[in-house]
């Protein structure tokens, strides 16, 4: 099928310097020894649960800020590491402040199966494979928001492609997504947990697989000035729990229905240079059934050496 000339990708695209959307990833670095550093600082704004058949209802819930770092090295020309440590701090609605708290750990590989070559309409594709490390706070804690991990192994995989074309003569580029993240082992639990658990308790649980697909376009308004917009979705399988509690007796067995979410990302990027920029804006989920629901405001500065 041919492209339409408002959208091509045969004519020559005008250089353009990017930081990435606000939730799109990113490709794998195409040259060795080079770095990516990206910090990001996002808020969280609960506004409500969608229920089971989507309707928003009321819930009592911190604010939260995340700190989380993208740092990304290139191993070879067509291969990364890729690391996200991420810290988090919830306070309000009547319960007291979280303090500052280490989440669990991303670690992966990226690989660049094919690496773009716009003239010709090929995109760049890159695989990801890689775990999460149990680092968060999940069991025995003194309070319950206190818990900011899960407790379990994840291993992580997915795929990305991104493509560049000339639209209106002006450079955009777009990506498109699908990652999950399927558990490797079980929790262990005891007492006030992240799972909902309280005092007295003992057991385990089995989380679900989750993930998240979607897409992105960037379209530069000149050079240095690019809009942004993330449209995606997000998943979660059933979560099992298993336990009882020690004084009662009580036996306890629950399983959590499937929740996800869609979710918009509007965004504008200024970027001082090809290896430096800056992106700002705010993640807004519009639908979706058995999830929270949170405006999330986002600033980050991304940096290549």
């Amino acid at each position: 099928m041919s492209v339409p000339k408002a959208f091509s990708a045969s004519q020559t695209v005008p250089e353009q310097w990017y930081t990435g959307s606000l939730f799109s990833p990113s490709p794998a670095e195409t040259k060795a020894g080079a770095l990516a550093v990206e910090p990001y600082f996002q808020g969280a704004v609960p506004s409500g649960r969608f229920d089971a058949q989507g309707e928003i209802r009321p819930v009592t819930a911190q604010r939260s800020v995340s700190q989380y770092t993208l740092i990304k090295y290139g191993l070879t020309d067509r291969l990364s590491i890729y690391s996200l440590p991420t810290f988090s701090y919830g306070w309000g609605k009547g319960q007291s402040s979280t303090g500052v708290k280490f989440n669990d750990l991303p670690i992966e590989l990226h690989y660049n199966i094919l690496t773009a070559r716009p003239a010709r309409y090929r995109p760049s594709v890159t695989s990801y494979l890689g775990f999460i490390a149990p680092t968060g706070n999940y069991s025995g804690l003194s309070q319950f928001q206190n818990g900011v991990g899960q407790g379990v192994w994840f291993l992580r995989f997915g795929f990305q492609s991104q493509s560049v074309y000339r639209l209106m003569g002006h450079a955009a580029r777009l990506r498109i997504w699908g990652v999950g993240r399927q558990p490797l082992t079980t929790a262990h639990l005891h007492d006030i947990t992240s799972y909902g658990t309280s005092t007295g308790f003992s057991g385990t649980a089995h989380p679900g697989t989750f993930g998240n697909e979607g897409a992105s376009f960037e379209y530069g308004l000149t050079k240095r000035w690019v809009m942004s917009l993330d449209l995606y979705g997000t998943w979660a399988g059933s979560t099992e729990l298993t336990g009882k509690y020690r004084k009662t007796s009580q036996v306890v067995y629950t399983r959590s229905s499937w929740s996800g979410s869609y979710n918009l990302g509007p965004a504008m990027e200024y970027n001082w240079s090809p290896a430096m920029g800056f992106i700002g804006g705010v993640i807004v989920p519009f639908t979706g059934h058995n999830a929270s629901r949170a405006i999330m405001p986002e600033v980050a500065v991304n940096m290549v050496f």
